[in-house]
């Protein structure tokens, strides 16, 4: 039985309250506009639920959570014992023959913003504009001057330390001081220099300084299991609360969203939604819906919004719902140690949690074809002394001379994670498992995806230079993965509801709005055309504030009524 609720209508419903929906009900509730906003889980208590400097030892699994816990789940679960209920444990989602892929899925409101990596870089003319140098796929129907203004206001809003590098690959923006290199950043750094290729700091959203009424960040290093001061971007910290007080806004919690309401012409009239903790479908009405679930559940909620209007999901006309599905390939290119580090004081080089120096793409940047692939990748480099000594395996013996080993090697670790972007293909895509529901009774996604020939290429690439340049440092290379992270463990997968000018390629226009459907948007990763070198966020959020301007513009003109 469906719980209509009361028949309120209001202006806006945003499904997602990570980084594009986060952006999105800001925009919106600061303009005037009532917004009612769902998300699948429960809110965090930003006092109470995050690490708060705990250490392994001060919890009853050392931090690894309640073993029965783990037993009760599927795929990967973010849960740990420092910030537990957050991550779904049900596996909501199939994969085709042939097909591996891990799909973590934060639940709590700000979504993975709570916990993300921080890395915030600009896409480029370079990434706009692929296609035209090498001629594989399209370009976008954007330009990056059109974008870049909202980059900037961007920057500013949520903070971003970098520097200013002067590189087309990584346009430069606006930035707070940059984070200090530690000792092995600067070994490494003179390493890059002799082999040719950059090394540089990332560009983090993480304060180096009090910024907007944020504290700048206290080094602690807890970064990835939440932050409790607000010291980086997350969305409960920095957008929520501004539209929490306009008092435009209604947030809805445990709202697991099913699908699409639509009226007689086949326009978006509200959402529907399971109650996560009565299992009680209830509805919603609005006058506009902006999906910002994230790529692959948003793409969901659209596959499964069918009706005799949109048979094959809505505003599917195209046939473009769910194609080009693209990821982030992520591996560990090299590892190693630096033996001039051996014996030296111990340092909190883990003062991000993060990586705090990146090596952007250097490739096929004067000549698109100057490498067997094409486009190009980049690596995140890490290291020294962390909480936990993952080099424990390199080291024989036991007792007081295997623990003065461990002390003697904890500065000294290396590692380079490369990020590597997979080409749009047809075969790379998701539907709708015809036979698998949910405990909810949601119908899954299913999954098809394969690394394909170029990203292996850079992975092989990104594998010899990690190693070259560790050994130009003076480092030792130990080990490097076989093969790369399932598919899906970034987290950056984007793609599936790509924009474009044509409405028979495309499944959005270059505002994010559907072709088939002008009060239908999406502000998430799967509108993107294809994937860079670069980490997604910052540019959801971009490309979220412009489409949520679009949309205020809209109702300023009465498009969507009153």
């Amino acid at each position: 039985m469906v719980n209509r609720m009361s028949k309120q209508i209001y202006d806006v419903i945003v499904i997602g309250t990570g980084a594009g929906g986060g952006m999105a009900i800001k925009t919106l509730c600061e303009a005037g506009l009532k917004v009612c906003a769902l998300n699948s889980g429960r809110a965090i208590d930003l006092e109470k639920d995050l690490r708060n400097h705990r250490m392994p030892w001060d919890l009853k699994y050392r931090g690894f959570g309640d073993p029965k816990l783990k037993l009760q789940s599927a795929g990967f679960v973010g849960d740990t014992e420092y910030v537990e209920d957050v991550w779904e444990r049900e596996l909501t989602y199939t994969t085709a023959p042939g097909t591996k892929w891990s799909w973590p899925r934060c639940s709590a409101v700000g979504g993975r913003t709570n916990f993300w990596g921080r890395s915030a870089e600009r896409f480029g003319e370079i990434d706009f504009r692929a296609a035209s140098l090498d001629q594989h796929d399209v370009d976008w129907p954007v330009r990056h001057e059109e974008i870049a203004p909202y980059y900037t206001r961007v920057e500013k809003m949520i903070g971003v330390a970098s520097t200013i590098q002067n590189r087309p690959s990584n346009p430069d923006g606006v930035y707070l001081p940059a984070m200090n290199f530690r000792c092995f950043d600067r070994i490494l750094e003179a390493g890059a220099k002799k082999i040719g290729v950059p090394y540089l700091p990332d560009r983090i959203a993480q304060l180096t300084v009090d910024h907007e009424g944020h504290p700048a960040c206290h080094f602690c290093g807890d970064c990835t299991s939440g932050c409790e001061v607000g010291a980086f971007f997350s969305t409960p910290w920095f957008l929520l609360p501004k539209a929490q007080a306009t008092g435009n806004l209604e947030l809805r919690t445990n709202a697991i969203a099913k699908n699409i309401l639509v009226d007689q012409r086949g326009q978006a009239s509200g959402v529907a939604y399971i109650d996560r903790q009565n299992k009680q479908e209830r509805e919603v009405f609005g006058r506009t819906v902006v999906i910002a679930a994230s790529c692959l559940a948003t793409t969901q909620i659209m596959l499964n919004s069918t009706s005799r209007h949109w048979p094959t999901g809505i505003a599917n006309s195209s046939g473009q719902l769910g194609r080009n599905l693209c990821d982030h390939l992520y591996g560990t290119s090299a590892s190693g140690y630096l033996p001039q580090l051996l014996g030296q004081p111990s340092f909190p080089d883990n003062v991000s949690d993060s990586s705090i120096a990146w090596m952007p793409r250097w490739q096929n940047l004067l000549n698109p074809h100057e490498e067997t692939f094409v486009r190009g990748y980049s690596i995140y480099v890490d290291g020294g002394c962390w909480e936990f000594p993952d080099y424990y395996e390199q080291i024989e013996g036991f007792g007081s001379a295997f623990k003065r080993q461990m002390k003697r090697r904890y500065p000294t670790p290396v590692v380079f994670t490369s990020q590597i972007p997979s080409l749009p293909t047809k075969s790379n895509f998701v539907d709708i498992d015809p036979e698998a529901k949910s405990s909810n009774g949601i119908p899954k996604l299913r999954i098809h995806f394969k690394w394909g020939e170029n990203e292996l290429q850079m992975w092989e690439h990104a594998k010899k230079t990690s190693a070259d340049l560790l050994r130009a440092a003076g480092g030792v290379v130990e080990d490097s993965s076989e093969g790369p992270e399932t598919p899906g463990y970034s987290q950056h997968e984007i793609g599936t509801c790509r924009m474009g000018n044509d409405p028979k390629e495309f499944v959005t226009n270059r505002f994010g709005q559907t072709h088939d459907i002008k009060n239908v948007f999406i502000c998430d990763g799967s509108v993107f055309v294809n994937g860079t070198d670069k980490a997604p966020t910052l540019s959801i959020l971009a490309f979220s504030l412009r489409t949520s301007e679009f949309i205020v513009e809209q109702f300023r003109h009465r498009v969507f009524g009153s």
